[in-house]
């Protein structure tokens, strides 16, 4: 981007490698000493970053940052579909400078970047409910875990040993670990994907106990791997996450190698990222003895429904296929209230999305204001759980059916940290 003058000396612009040390204080006196390993590894390590991605606002005549954000390209998966995505990250302001709109200038220099990248989805993880003034919606429950009690947790009894054991991956191990996962990931959800490249930043030695830092594990039972989980030291806590297990049974052993790890951590508490695999999820909660626990949220925004739509589209038959309609060959209407769509579909196969110039909007088999239409696409809400709570969400009787069958419920768990 071009260097924009703000005034008072101060410069908005692309960052560069000499300002790293900037960037790093930076993120010090903002977001806490404990961060700084883990963003020097994405800086220098991460395989799709550039500094084209990365935008602050600095005193021209020290160089010290005051302001800053940036732009995290990745890939996420929606019911099995991998989507290209951009993240906005480590935004965050010096106290004194924040009120001055500079959040609201970053995000249009992130928001021509998007552009160019064309993502099909945008995702943040930040302030609540303050993304919403720039067009995102709730998407999905962020973070949160079950905490887990030593005292809760079975002992092994004596004279035995623990059933498996536990292997700390490092980098040349790291295509293990995603095999496993791969074969476990659930269906009829959307998460982030991590590629066997990802190893680059996501595995890196901590200078202290002190920084955040990712830790990831292979379950073995007689050699075998029965199991997989990254813990998170973030925060002052050991978070569990990306737990998949063969048999919900050794979430025992994990449990108890995880809390003797946060004894040597300071006993820090032990979390569980609400597991995607519903028996282990249920026997998590019997161990915790927790039925709800506190989460946020993640923020999507979809800069461009037919790009969506067209990506996605492979899906339509694989969901119409069990239904009446799976020899569907009509069109399915929809206005946003600013946009109309036409999906056309041939054989229950998607053929093609148009973006309509009509505005009448009586016209449309199905009229959703943006937000909702976000939630509806992203799998969080159904049409009749939208219906159910906004007026302005209208479906003609006779397409309820398709719409239903097209936008399915995905129940999405993410956890935020890679």
């Amino acid at each position: 981007m071009k260097p924009q003058d703000l005034g008072d000396g101060l410069v908005m612009r692309n960052a560069s490698a000499e300002d790293l040390p900037a960037i790093l204080e930076h993120y010090r006196v903002v977001h806490g000493a404990a961060v700084i390993d883990g963003m020097r590894a994405i800086f220098e390590k991460h395989p799709r970053f550039s500094w084209e991605d990365c935008f602050i606002i600095v005193k021209q005549d020290s160089g010290e940052v005051v302001s800053t954000l940036l732009t995290m390209q990745g890939s996420w998966a929606i019911d099995g579909v991998q989507v290209l995505a951009v993240e906005m990250e480590a935004v965050g302001t010096l106290e004194a400078y924040r009120y001055r709109g500079f959040m609201r200038l970053l995000n249009d220099a992130f928001e021509k970047r998007a552009a160019e990248l064309q993502p099909v989805i945008q995702t943040i993880a930040g302030i609540p409910n303050f993304y919403r003034n720039f067009g995102y919606e709730y998407a999905a429950p962020l973070g949160g875990g079950y905490p887990v009690s030593p005292n809760l947790v079975p002992k092994i009894p004596d004279g035995e040993v623990e059933p498996v054991t536990i292997e700390e991956v490092d980098a040349k191990d790291f295509k293990e670990f995603l095999t496993y996962r791969e074969k476990h990931l659930p269906s009829r959800t959307w998460y982030r994907t991590i590629h066997l490249e990802n190893a680059r930043y996501l595995i890196y030695k901590p200078t202290s106990i002190e920084q955040e830092a990712f830790y990831f594990f292979l379950v073995k039972e007689k050699g075998k791997t029965v199991g997989v989980f990254f813990i998170n030291n973030w925060e002052n806590k050991v978070d569990i996450a990306e737990l998949y297990l063969d048999d919900y049974k050794h979430l025992d052993p994990v449990l108890r190698y995880n809390l003797a790890k946060a004894r040597e951590w300071k006993g820090i508490p032990v979390r569980v990222v609400p597991p995607n695999q519903k028996q282990v999820h249920e026997f998590v909660k019997v161990r915790t003895q927790c039925k709800d626990i506190t989460r946020y949220a993640w923020y999507v925004k979809i800069p461009s429904v037919p790009r969506f739509l067209e990506t996605i589209g492979p899906l339509f038959e694989d969901r119409l296929r069990n239904t009446e309609f799976h020899n569907y060959g009509e069109s399915l209407t929809i206005m946003d209230y600013k946009h109309g769509y036409t999906l056309s579909f041939e054989n229950g196969k998607f053929q093609s999305i148009i973006e309509n110039p009509e505005k009448k909007i009586e016209e449309y088999h199905l009229r959703i204001p943006q937000g909702a239409l976000t939630r509806l696409l992203m799998g969080y809400e159904t049409l009749d759980e939208l219906m159910g709570h906004e007026p302005d969400v209208i479906c003609v009787s006779a397409m309820k059916p398709v719409v239903r069958a097209l936008f399915p419920k995905l129940n999405a768990t993410v956890d935020p940290f890679y």
